[in-house]
């Protein structure tokens, strides 16, 4: 081995960076590395070849201990706490000492898709209360309907309620959107679900009764279709889902009671189970949305027309199958769902009374709190959880508001005021 110094002498422990393929560089091997900026809290692991290295707080440099041989990928493994990182200029094939990778760090944002207003309100998260403050408005083509961003923070997605646009946009490190481009889909599609390695998008088209399939272009972020454009669903699908090990999707589908299965090929394509679909049945009216637990192992789909959550196992081979007790009750006309990072708790939008229901999970099954519901604002539709699992976010559409809530270790919520989303009939919210 022909190793070098490295670049900066950060005292990190010596790790081995393996190659992570071919590529040039022979029988040499270089040390690898580069620059932080913006990481202000601990928590921040970054990964290659197999190997990790944790950088700290403040750091303005890392570098893994010793050498690499030909190609390199480097990615964040876990984030910083109140932060998200990107990894720029992370893969390449060592024919010298590399100091180009760039990781960048900022504090959460949130984003609220205005459907009414045709805008994206963008918000500061601050790092210890979770209070939003306005960092202005983006102008959209037509009502977003869904909004999703990349794992990373460095793209975010959006379909449009009306328009075939799906809209790709870049993340400044300040946060800031700004509009790569955008690729039709179907008009009127609705609900928007990234993949968990962030290479495919998906869309449901309401009216079309189909999911669009996109793969994201790793360096721009633009999209383009699969080769095969699209898959069936149910009547009016209006949400779709992936289990976080990427394996299964599911469309909630709204004008037939359904919910229609898919395995996920290597392709990112969909893929429809043996058994397409299932019925949400009388017990499960007008199913609008739904989230796959952090392990995989369950799905719960908010049935509005029947004021509940439907609770299923996912199967090895990603067929539902209903758990004991099958349902849950929520608050009057639900619209929207999201869980915890960690998937300890779950909460539920429930429009017409202008309520959250709040549930913590155990076994895979929702339990409501004693204090079954608290209030938000009005015509409640959209939740987020922030990525560190400290703070709920509710879009108000009726009176254009974003609800903040603490989130305690038991899930109960503790209201934190309320601010304006920054245009009119805010519904699709994301914390990133």
């Amino acid at each position: 081995m022909n190793a070098r110094l490295p670049f900066h002498a950060l005292a990190l422990w010596p790790l081995l960076l393996s190659a992570c393929g071919g590529g040039g560089g022979g029988d040499s091997s270089y040390m690898l590395g580069g620059t932080v900026s913006g990481l202000s809290s601990s928590g921040l692991v970054l990964s290659g070849g197999g190997q990790t290295v944790a950088v700290a707080a403040g750091a303005s440099n890392f570098s893994f201990g010793t050498a690499v041989s030909g190609s390199y990928t480097v990615t964040v493994q876990s984030q910083p706490v109140g932060q998200t990182c990107a990894v720029s200029n992370g893969s390449g094939s060592a024919s010298g000492d590399v100091t180009s990778v760039s990781v960048v760090c900022r504090n959460y944002m949130a984003y609220v898709g205005n459907a009414a207003g045709y805008r994206i309100g963008q918000f500061s998260v601050a790092s210890s209360s979770g209070a939003l403050t306005s960092q202005g408005v983006l102008a959209t083509v037509a009502p977003v309907a869904g909004l999703v961003f990349s794992s990373d923070g460095r793209f975010a997605y959006a379909s449009h309620a009306n328009d075939a646009a799906v809209s790709a946009f870049a993340v400044s490190s300040t946060g800031a959107l700004s509009l790569i481009g955008s690729v039709a889909a179907v008009a009127d599609s609705r609900g928007l679900a990234i993949s968990p390695d962030s290479a495919r998008v998906y869309v449901t088209n309401y009216t079309d009764k189909t999911i669009s399939q996109f793969s994201v272009n790793s360096s721009t972020g633009a999209l383009s279709a699969l080769s095969t454009a699209k898959v069936a669903t149910g009547s009016t699908p209006q949400a779709v889902a992936l289990t976080a090990n990427g394996s299964f999707a599911y469309a909630a589908n709204l004008g037939d009671n359904s919910v229609t299965q898919y395995s996920v090929g290597s392709g990112g394509s969909l893929a429809a189970l043996s058994t397409a679909s299932v019925s949400t049945g009388t017990s499960g009216a007008q199913p609008v949305a739904l989230v796959a637990s952090p392990d995989s192992g369950s799905l719960y789909v908010v049935a509005k027309g029947s004021a509940r959550v439907l609770q299923y196992t996912i199967g090895s081979t990603g067929q539902l199958t209903a758990k004991s007790p099958a349902s849950v009750a929520t608050g009057s006309t639900p619209l929207g769902i999201a869980m915890t990072p960690a998937g300890k708790c779950a909460y539920v939008a429930n429009s017409a009374e202008g309520t959250v229901s709040q549930f913590i999970v155990s076994g895979g099954l929702l339990t409501p709190l004693s204090t079954a519901t608290v209030a938000a604002g009005t015509t409640p539709t959209g939740l987020a959880a922030s990525p560190d699992g400290a703070h709920l976010y509710v879009s108000n559409a009726g009176d254009a508001t974003i609800s903040q809530f603490s989130i305690g270790a038991a899930c109960a919520l503790t209201a934190l005021g309320a601010v304006a989303s920054g245009g009119n009939g805010p519904a699709a919210i994301a914390v990133r």
